[in-house]
């Protein structure tokens, strides 16, 4: 249970004091509070609850510092609010103790340093605190509680609304006592505790210094009793929120201490009026901002920063690469793992960069040479000042043009960075960093690596900067709490039951009832355990050959033992009435085995039908996927389409779908934070060890647990089908050894690959070309250094190899590996140098193996030959014919060592099917659903479910990714063969792209290549705009003018296919909000159903009975009187979800309206 149970922080919180319970009582008690909580039994007892009394009271009074230091106070705070934390969780509180037990918590946690808490503890009180939107009557019933916990909450959109609706409130009151104010009278604290809160509030997020110091004498007032009616809880909650308003500032953004003065005002807006506000930094962010070192510096070129998940460090990157943006005129380049995680990055970037008006890229295709072709796009998709792409694609740009690479962008973060271990991807990874570390030596580039786990980051820090110039940091700081816990079964074997007739080689079963078993880590290292208390129907079931109590051989009855998923999923949903389940499996089977046995302890979730729906629609019926969904299930892998995968996510981050089931790929970067992680950790015959649930990949999926700003707590729950035992809780614990990075070039399997290349290589000189695994992939990384510097015009013999293998991170850490290496780049030059001077460089930009670039090399000559040995010769402009033309290359590009496997089989244990790529591709190409591709060519599978699985891993693993990048390849080296034969001919120059998105238009890519993820959605907008592919901002006014209603109506678009289409039609490079805070007002058009009547105030919100996102409209009261348009739909938004107070005046004329948008300064008397 981490920090709060510990025994030196609650004996230096409760520092000797007589009449409380020790430290070893204490920490006994919370864990027993712990364990009620997870039996869905809260109980806490009335000593508790005056010990936390106790603590949060000497930790508030400034004269307990004679005996308390200012250390202990915080640990005090600390310890207190998680004893009013799990206070919270009974269910007998008044609404006034709830709310007096919810302040000092949030409070408490606010003090403590520990914010993301407080934010989660005010969620869990929002029914408590009243209407912010003016709907519900005022009433000043714990006016003060809820005054003090709205603040604490940050929420500013909905803060700054109830802030107003009560300044409004008290300012008629006095108005109609015809007084200026209510400072004197009943009223007098309440109002001055309000206008005191939203004046620090304000200058949090806006950062205007006298609405702090007014703020401040206003709470000041309150709290000495100097203002009229001051009750205690007025004076109580003042007093706390005058102390927290001066640790608020030291961490506010606009604090020149924190953020230095050459981070401009804009970068500051970004996150403290952006979505979601950030008024306030966490300790690790602090610490590094105010460090000696400043990471703002553009003298610091080289970072390494290593923080536990929901420890900030993603805001890290976002402030940095902001400031970067605002103080340069280069561009950022953010690479990360997978693609997930990069959606994710360009939604969190693209919120902030555009109060800036800068853009971020949306996803392009690891391999993109066809972006060339379409050459009225290119302007656009060059100008993104951020670009976020996977390791891949950074490799394919460097090895096309390092130096426009270079030219482009000068700030480049890698997150993720642990992944450097990875065997495989890997040394992708380290190929990247290694040639831009290189390459920008003496330049003003800058490079920063982000981990969650890494336990040495100092030697990495000394890989990117040798000299000892690169800022590091490691921090163990994170908001949730988290308890550790281990299930088991246990064998009942003084139970088992022997019977005869099981068979004729094995005639005797055993079958022995088994309980269940979870041990739960305290803080001392001791562990508290739960076991089932009656029969689970679990069995371990044995045969055997002589039927005695304890046989000498015994085999599995697979058929009548309870499976070890079916086991898991019994205690899996014992968990769930805590809130969101994620469950990490090995593997895919294993995830998909997890989430059937869930969904069969569950019943139909009726809400979640349009998401099954939404699922149905992309993979049929068949699909197992939608089976499970129906009971609240889902399961995520890469076997499933991108659409589907951001539903899922999507329904796990909006508590919609309860149970998630996932691989180690999706906790590897993605910020899918739940209440519980499990761990499931049921190893096969023969799996690898740098697949199983280890090190950092175990790390990155615990990091899951507790969702900042939403919970207090996480829980995390290993299950391990294995006999208990304290390695268990050892596992969960990884030290600094454990987390060590290091190269993949070092692994073992590695090592041998290179030197049984390197006895290869006596016999024959042309091994280099037939090399595989880490030797082909350094191969590969030295043959890519030697192009780029011939590219330079540098001669190839004259590169010096040292530097070159000593970029590399396996040179750093092992010198008998950098021998080995060195003497591998000697060959590798020696075979490059061999080859011709154009075809040498061509293979580089290909990107796999050498030997594979020299064939697809070689194939696209004889396709070029092909094409120029008759004048007519087939037509190949565009994707299906294209296809065609490549049929029988496509079979052999399927041959090569780096494809996957394409195979289809009639069952699990069935006869191969023979199905033709190309036949599949074709039908891809014209925009067939997965489930027809399932039925068009796997007929023959009777399994409906199977069908469909196997055609939907066989797009994703082919289609988009292996094909598109290969045929791309191709397509480019056939076209530049036709070219320098001076033809006009060209075979498709965007085919690439098409099979990668599965369309086959121009106007189709070119809406994928903005960020529409359908290509359900992109073909029949295609289809209803065809021609107007030769302008996209024309393309997106035609698409506007249909509004939301008219996707819903005409393109059947679900709600993420709505919101696709709102940021593809979105004004580009304008902020509204930032024109808003700028100059005071903005206008914005509205297409009028009808004019305003009266003095009454307008109001924008979404309209009333629309399905989100709802398209906003302008109200008079409740009279809808016009429509925004979806342009401007995003700026709309954003100015909304400030709750900033506003006022808004129309002028119309012919059915259009000018709507005038003016930002009240609610320190002012306009509001009244």
């Amino acid at each position: 249970m981490e920090r709060s149970l510990d025994l030196r922080l609650l004996g230096d919180a409760l520092a000797g004091r007589t009449g409380l319970p020790t430290a070893e009582r204490l920490q006994e008690r919370l864990a027993q509070a712990e364990i009620a909580l997870i039996l869905n039994r809260p109980s806490i007892d009335e000593k508790l609850m005056k010990t936390a009394w106790y603590l949060h009271g000497v930790a508030s009074v400034s004269d307990a510092r004679q005996r308390y230091s200012a250390a202990r106070q915080r640990q005090a705070f600390l310890v207190s609010a998680h004893i009013f934390d799990l206070a919270l969780a009974r269910n007998d509180w008044s609404d006034e103790e709830r709310l007096s037990i919810g302040f000092a918590a949030a409070i408490g946690y606010r003090r403590g340093g520990r914010d993301p808490n407080a934010s989660a503890i005010v969620t869990r009180l929002q029914h408590l605190l009243g209407g912010a939107d003016g709907l519900l009557l005022p009433t000043l019933e714990h006016f003060s509680l809820r005054t003090g916990l709205m603040f604490l909450s940050f929420d500013t959109n909905r803060a700054f609304r109830w802030f107003t609706q009560w300044r409004r409130y008290f300012a008629s009151i006095a108005q109609q006592s015809a007084m200026d104010s209510l400072r004197l009278t009943g009223l007098g604290s309440l109002q001055m505790l309000v206008e005191g809160t939203e004046d620090i509030l304000s200058y949090l997020t806006r950062g205007n210094r006298e609405r702090f110091d007014q703020g401040a004498q206003r709470l000041r007032e309150v709290a000495t009793g100097e203002t009229g009616g001051a009750s205690l809880d007025a004076r109580w909650v003042a007093s706390h929120l005058l102390s927290f308003a001066s640790i608020a500032e030291a961490g506010s953004p606009w604090n020149l201490a924190v953020l230095p003065p050459e981070v401009p005002v804009a970068v500051r807006q970004a996150f403290t009026v952006g979505s979601p506000a950030v008024l306030t930094l966490w300790e690790p962010q602090r610490e590094l901002f105010t460090g000696a070192q400043s990471p703002f510096s553009q003298d610091v070129k080289r970072m390494v920063l290593s923080v536990p998940t929901s420890g900030g460090k993603t805001l890290v990157a976002q402030l940095l690469a902001t400031a970067h943006l605002a103080q340069t005129d280069m561009s950022v380049c953010f690479v990360v793992p997978t693609r997930s995680l990069g959606r994710e990055i360009r939604r969190a970037m693209g919120t902030r960069v555009r109060i800036l008006q800068k853009e971020v890229s949306a996803e392009k295709p690891d391999f993109s040479a066809w972006l060339e072709a379409l050459g009225l796009f290119a302007p656009e998709l060059e100008q993104a000042e951020i670009d976020v792409m996977t390791p891949e694609r950074l490799s394919h740009l460097l090895r096309n043009d390092a130096e426009a690479v270079l030219d482009k962008f000068s700030l480049f973060i890698f997150d993720e960075a642990q992944l450097l271990k990875e065997a495989g991807r890997g040394f992708v990874l380290e190929s990247v960093i290694s040639a831009l570390n290189f390459h920008t030596k003496d330049r003003p580039h800058r490079i920063i690596l982000l981990s969650a786990a890494m336990g040495n980051v100092g030697g990495i820090a000394q890989w990117l900067n040798p000299e000892g110039g690169a800022l590091s940091q490691k921090s163990d700081w994170r908001g949730p709490r988290r308890l550790h816990a281990v299930f088991n079964t246990e064998a009942q074997w003084d139970q088992t039951v022997v019977e005869s007739g099981a068979g004729s080689v094995w005639p005797y079963r055993h079958t022995t009832p088994l309980s269940g078993l979870i041990r739960l880590r305290l803080g001392n290292g001791s562990t508290k355990s739960l076991r089932t208390q009656s029969d689970t129907g679990w069995r371990l079931v044995r045969k055997s050959k002589d039927g005695g109590e304890r046989p000498n051989e015994t085999t599995i009855d697979s058929a009548r033992n309870t499976k070890i998923y079916s086991i898991a999923s019994g205690m899996i949903t014992a968990l769930g009435h805590a809130g969101s389940v994620l469950v990490v499996a090995s593997t895919k089977k294993q995830a998909q085995l997890l989430a059937r046995g869930i969904a069969d302890e569950l019943t139909d979730q009726p809400h979640l039908v349009p998401l099954v729906d939404f699922v149905r629609q992309q993979v049929g019926d068949a699909h197992p996927l939608v089976s499970t969904l129906k009971r609240g299930v889902g399961f995520h892998h890469a076997g499933l389409p991108v659409e589907v995968l951001e539903a899922l996510e999507g329904a796990v981050r909006a508590d919609d779908l309860p149970y998630l089931t996932c691989t180690s790929t999706l906790t590897d970067g993605v910020n899918l934070p739940v209440r519980t992680v499990v761990l499931y950790d049921a190893p096969y015959p023969g799996q690898p060890e740098d697949t199983r649930l280890r090190g950092a990949r175990l790390v990155n999926a615990m990091g899951r647990a507790g969702r900042a700003g939403r919970e207090t707590e996480g829980w995390i729950v290993l299950v391990r089908a294995t006999s208990p035992s304290s390695q268990d809780f050892a596992d969960l614990n990884p030290d600094d050894g454990d987390l060590e990075v290091t190269s993949s070039l070092l692994t073992e399997s590695a090592l041998q690959a290179v030197a049984e290349l390197e006895g290869a290589q006596r016999a024959d000189s042309d091994a280099v070309f037939s090399a595989s695994g880490a030797a082909a992939d350094f191969i590969n990384f030295v043959w890519m250094m030697l192009a780029s510097a011939e590219g330079q015009m540098a001669d190839p013999e004259l590169v010096d190899l040292e530097a070159v293998v000593g970029s590399t991170l396996g040179a750093t850490q092992s010198a008998q590996a950098r021998a080995l290496y060195m003497r591998l780049a000697a060959r590798t030059r020696d075979a490059y140098i061999s080859v011709h001077s154009a075809e040498r460089q061509r293979w580089s930009r290909i990107g796999c193996s050498i030997g594979s670039a020299r064939e697809i090399d070689e194939w696209a000559s004889l396709l070029a030959r092909t094409l120029l040995s008759t004048e007519t010769g087939p037509s190949v402009s565009t994707a299906i014919e294209a296809v065609t033309f490549l049929r029988p290359t496509i079979a052999k590009l399927l041959q090569l060592p780096e494809a996957p496997s394409w195979g289809f089989r009639e069952s699990a244990r069935g006869a191969d099917l023979s199905v033709d790529a190309a036949d599949v591709l074709r039908d891809w190409l014209e925009g067939a659903p997965l489930p027809q591709l399932a039925e068009n060519h796997l007929g023959s599978v009777a399994d409906p479910a199977r069908r469909i699985e196997q055609m939907v891993t066989a797009t994703t693993g082919h289609f988009e990714h292996y094909l598109s990048w290969t045929v791309g390849a191709l397509i480019d080296l056939i076209n530049s063969y036709l070219q320098s034969a001076d033809v006009s001919k060209r075979i498709c120059p965007e085919l690439g792209g098409y099979i990668r998105y599965g369309v086959s238009t121009p106007t189709a890519l070119a809406l994928m290549g903005e960020g529409i993820r359908s290509r359900r959605i992109a073909n029949l907008v295609a289809s209803r705009f065809a021609g107007m592919e030769d302008e996209l901002d024309s393309l997106r006014e035609s698409l506007a003018s249909l509004s939301v209603s008219g996707w819903r109506q005409e393109f059947d678009a679900a709600t993420s296919e709505v919101l696709d289409l709102l940021d593809f039609t979105r004004q580009r490079r304008r902020s509204l909000l930032k024109n808003l805070l700028d100059r005071g007002l903005i206008n914005v058009v509205v297409q009028l159903q009808t004019v305003p009547s009266g003095s009454a105030s307008l109001h924008l919100a979404p309209i009333e009975g629309e399905a989100f996102p709802a398209p906003f409209g302008l109200y008079q009261g409740a009279q809808l009187l016009g429509t925004i348009s979806t342009r401007d739909h995003s700026d709309i938004q954003s100015i909304v979800d400030t709750g900033f107070a506003l006022r808004m005046e129309i002028e119309h004329a012919d059915g259009l309206g000018q709507l005038t948008i003016t930002l009240l300064d609610s320190g002012e008397g306009v509001l009244f």
